[in-house]
């Protein structure tokens, strides 16, 4: 979680700017530690998806507070609506909030437990709520055992302290909440990808003299602007010592610095496995930052998660690597500078990074006549995907439609070999490569399996999910699934089993730092739609990528954010209404997932 910071300079700055809606909330002492354990970490343990390339991800202009329409807030949004009209939801609903005329509880704390009982005990646990999360309650605290603000009991069933909120109203701190999730729109959040290295995560909005010093590069393009009238000698020598050395360097070094330098430049532990052989006396030679050598962008496989936080201050939280996301709360101005408010609770200079737009990409709800298994779709770099006529006597090919790449197909069953190459006949009587589609593959139901139960199947060869209501298919889409290698720290292979949902969230924060050459940290704040089944692994929602049906991720199941919402509510433990993450519990038990080669 992001460290607390004082609210005092903020709201100052607040009173000056009636647009820059920011507050900081102080995380009130005592919180329990499974609270603060609610961001966890990707798949294979502590990875998740790296930061795909930026062609394979649908951008907006860098830098603007615009959103793309699909991200854009509704002006006087009504209560979410089940789905969109092209694609109706008849089986995963999202879940409303009941009439109630008060009193509620605004979490004000970054989260706030909900329990069976008015206890922290761990076994009590039923999920927990955001910061600017609603819930109703039945009336006035029922115990203050270890809870000076009072126990309340929800609407609904379960406890929360009060000391993670307030039930005034009118409370600043309910005024400039966070954000809730927009779970009517393509995305919860709007989601921004950094595009340089070094781009500061401030606890705070800095003065323009704090933006000089943490951002050398600012004073570097204005003396660049101002060489070009013919002044860049004159300005350069007004410039403060420490910016002038730093916009002298520029942004690359003569030499590569070992990351044993790069750490103590940050004040911190040098790592023995990362400093070279040798150049233990360069280590403490002052050299440039490591975000301002031209040369790391081969060694990011060498920079850790911690050693973006080892220069953090009272103003400083982190620096980001190229490809880092963050959730965007708000925009504001300030400074002449327009920043992101993040979903942290951090601000950052929004031109540095690039908005991103999730994919449409959506699987289809199976009805048993019209759509039904099997189901094929196009994928790979192909932009659509041909068909033909096939002569019955001669099986002479002749050229037919072309279908869309990731159009649904709704495939008869019936296959043709000719020269070698196998193709699979459509609903419409064309016939298509099986090499140019991916092509469900059931396999047998679970053991024991109820005859309303819903349950997910996975099928990595495929690259394929099937959802179903008892043996009755009711969904299907492709997915990505974990990449595979024959180097032991490349291979993120999908491990196959039959699991159940432990926990779901509708986001949360996943990062993780290069296991071999190639693999590079990442961080990728509230990856949305998240189903953890085992161990660190998960289904969940994937904007950073439409390369679906090929492997892409480092175990976890991707999938496309439309098909990740479907799955999250379609699946059990049942949602609530203002929960932002629930575990699955005996009476609310999660469902099963069955993954299979």
């Amino acid at each position: 979680m992001p460290r607390s910071g004082s609210p005092g300079p903020l709201m100052e700055r607040l009173e000056a700017v009636s647009d820059m809606v920011l507050r900081r909330t102080r995380i009130p002492g005592g919180q329990p530690a499974l609270l603060l354990g609610l961001l966890l970490s990707g798949c294979n343990d502590e990875k998740l998806d790296g930061p795909a390339p930026a062609t394979s991800v649908a951008v907006g202009q860098p830098g603007t507070p615009h959103l793309p329409p699909e991200l854009a807030p509704k002006p006087n949004a009504a209560t979410p609506a089940p789905a969109a009209p092209e694609a109706p939801v008849a089986l995963s609903v999202f879940p409303k909030q009941p009439e109630h005329a008060g009193p509620w509880f605004v979490v004000t704390s970054p989260a706030a437990g909900v329990y069976s009982e008015p206890s922290f005990e761990r076994r009590a646990k039923l999920g927990w709520v955001r910061a600017g999360g609603r819930l109703p309650l039945k009336g006035k605290p029922v115990s203050t055992k270890n809870c000076t603000g009072g126990w309340y009991e929800l609407v609904g069933g379960g406890y929360t302290c009060g000391n993670y909120g307030t039930t005034n109203l009118a409370h600043p701190d309910v005024k400039f909440a966070q954000n809730q999730p927009k779970l009517e729109d393509v995305l919860p959040y709007p989601y921004a990808r950094n595009a340089k290295n070094g781009t500061p995560l401030y606890k705070t909005v800095p003065s323009r003299e704090q933006m000089l010093r943490y951002e050398p590069y600012l004073e570097k393009k204005k003396d660049e602007a101002v060489a070009e009238n013919g002044e860049g000698a004159e300005k350069s020598a007004e410039k403060p010592p420490a910016v002038a050395a730093e916009a002298a360097a520029g942004d690359a070094v003569t030499r590569p610095a070992s990351i044993g330098a790069i750490a103590a430049l940050a004040g911190a532990a040098i790592d023995p496995t990362l400093t070279e052989p040798g150049l233990e006396a360069e280590a403490a030679a002052p050299e440039t930052p490591w975000w301002q050598q031209e040369n790391i962008k081969d060694r990011l496989h060498e920079v850790t998660l911690s050693h973006l936080e080892a220069d953090a201050d009272d103003l400083l939280a982190k620096r980001m690597v190229q490809g880092f996301y963050v959730a965007v709360d708000r925009t504001f101005r300030w400074n002449d500078r327009t920043w992101y408010k993040t979903t942290k609770g951090l601000v950052t200079p929004s031109e540095r990074f690039w908005q991103t737009a999730g994919p449409t990409f959506k699987g289809v709800e199976l009805d048993g006549t019209t759509l039904k298994l099997p189901m094929a779709w196009g994928y790979g770099g192909r932009k659509q995907v041909a068909s033909y006529k096939i002569d019955p006597e001669t099986q002479k090919l002749e050229n037919a439609k072309s279908y869309e790449r990731r159009a649904p197909l709704v495939l008869t069953g019936k296959k043709v070999e000719i020269a070698k190459t196998e193709y699979v006949e459509t609903s419409e009587g064309t016939w298509v490569k099986s090499a140019h589609v991916r092509i469900t593959e059931p396999g047998a139901p679970p053991a024991g399996l109820a005859p309303d139960e819903r349950w997910i199947e996975v099928d990595l060869s495929s690259q394929t999910l099937i959802a179903y209501v008892g043996t009755r298919p009711v969904y299907a889409t492709m997915i990505s699934s974990g990449k595979q290698s024959k180097i032991k720290e490349k291979d993120h292979r999908t491990p196959t089993g039959e699991f159940r949902v432990r926990e779901e969230h509708i986001t949360t924060t996943m990062d993780g730092d290069g296991s071999a050459a190639g693999d590079l940290p990442y961080s990728i704040e509230d990856v949305p739609y998240v189903m953890y089944y085992h161990k660190a692994y998960a289904l969940h929602g994937a904007f950073w990528h439409s390369n679906f049906g090929t492997q892409m991720s480092h175990g976890c199941v991707n999938l496309a954010p439309l098909d990740a919402k479907y799955l999250f509510f379609f699946a059990n433990p049942d949602f609530r209404a203002g929960f932002h993450g629930m575990w699955s519990r005996p009476e609310n038990a999660g469902a099963r997932i069955v993954i299979h080669d």
